[in-house]
């Protein structure tokens, strides 16, 4: 019986485009921007949790190198399947419908989180600030890829029979996406820690203002940090403030008391609508307890709020890094050492319990 000239299988010319240049465009250009930057801010909420949760779980201290080792793992993943997905024909469907599909699935999470934290208008408009500079709304981004998964489903490829699946153009697509995302260098950033203002002696003299946090465990500021900092401020507890890379980076001087006093101490950004409701609600006024306000500062200034806290000390965290933290965070500190840690302030419990928590 005769046969067609060709034995391809059944498909369209925009079904094989979708596949073998679109969506792997699409995917590249997501995983370049990542590369680019290293910003693991531009990671969704919940994998964030995931990596922080996955380090618990392997008992990784270090979390801004797991976070960094995630993230480069991430994009090579990303790129080993758009590579795929251009080399192989046999392979390219499959390669494209599950990468959208995690990507689908990560957007659902993070639209829920947003909707449960923010209300439901957060899946449009973005966040409300607690977690710094925001990407795109995640219902732009879900309607995107949910599109392009529809046409990988429906519209079909047109694959050669003859063209076998060859496992070494997998591996060879693994050795590029990861020698790429682990080839490029972290960058340092330095800064200048400017100088204590001078005080004025009984004499009338002006010396300069002694920095006592050296004297007692904090050391000299820091003058080259990392490119972002993350913490598991849960493992705080129990442990020396000064012992953390995140609190050294707090401004200098600081007060004199801070190893030995007992004081709250609260991260937060000047945009962040939850921040400002925290210290509202339990720092306005006078204060019974000291209490220390650092800035987290990767946010609009146009957008900052005012401070309610009048008698709160202030503080800020240096400009340049990227702090993968949600705020407000509240902390009770005792004698140097951190007792309790809030980090939902809109869970009333933790925050007095943490406000009264006692050695």
């Amino acid at each position: 019986m005769p046969t067609s000239p060709s034995t391809s299988a059944r498909g369209s010319i925009i079904g094989t485009l979708l596949v073998r240049i679109l969506v792997p465009l699409w995917v590249v250009a997501g995983a370049s921007v990542k590369l680019y930057t290293l910003n693991p801010k531009l990671l969704p909420e919940p994998v964030l949790l995931v990596v922080r949760d996955s380090a618990r779980l392997f008992g990784v201290t270090d979390l801004n190198w797991w976070l960094g080792f995630s993230l480069r793992s991430m994009i090579g993943v990303e790129i080993m399947l758009a590579l795929v997905m251009f080399a192989s024909p046999r392979l390219a469907r499959f390669a494209a419908s599950f990468i959208l599909t995690v990507f689908l699935a990560v957007l659902v999470a993070t639209m829920a989180m947003a909707a449960n934290r923010d209300g439901i208008s957060a899946i449009w408009s973005g966040s409300c600030g607690c977690f710094g500079s925001v990407s795109p709304p995640p219902l732009g981004m879900f309607a995107i890829d949910a599109l392009l998964l529809l046409g990988v489903i429906f519209l079909r490829p047109i694959r050669e029979a003859a063209i076998p699946a060859r496992f070494g153009s997998v591996l060879a697509a693994a050795a590029i996406g990861f020698g790429l995302a682990f080839s490029v260098p972290s960058p340092k950033i330095t800064i200048t820690v400017p100088a204590p203002p001078p005080v004025d002696t009984a004499d009338g003299d002006v010396a300069a203002t002694p920095d006592v946090t050296q004297a007692v465990g904090w050391g000299p500021a820091p003058t080259e940090i990392e490119p972002f900092y993350v913490a598991d401020f849960a493992s705080w507890v129990g442990t020396p403030l000064s012992s953390q890379p995140l609190a050294k980076l707090i401004s200098r001087p600081l007060p004199e008391w801070i190893d030995t006093d007992r004081f709250h101490l609260v991260l937060y950004r000047e945009d962040c609508e939850h921040c400002h409701t925290l210290l509202e609600d339990h720092f306005l006024g006078p204060l019974d307890t000291p209490a220390i306000a650092v800035a987290v500062q990767d946010i609009d200034p146009a957008n900052a709020l005012a401070m309610p806290c009048d008698e709160c000390l202030l503080h800020t965290l240096p400009e340049g890094p990227q702090y993968v933290i949600s705020t407000p965070i509240l902390m009770t500190i005792e004698g140097g050492t951190v007792l309790a840690v809030c980090e939902d302030s809109e869970d009333q419990a933790a925050v007095v319990a943490t406000l009264d928590a006692t050695p």
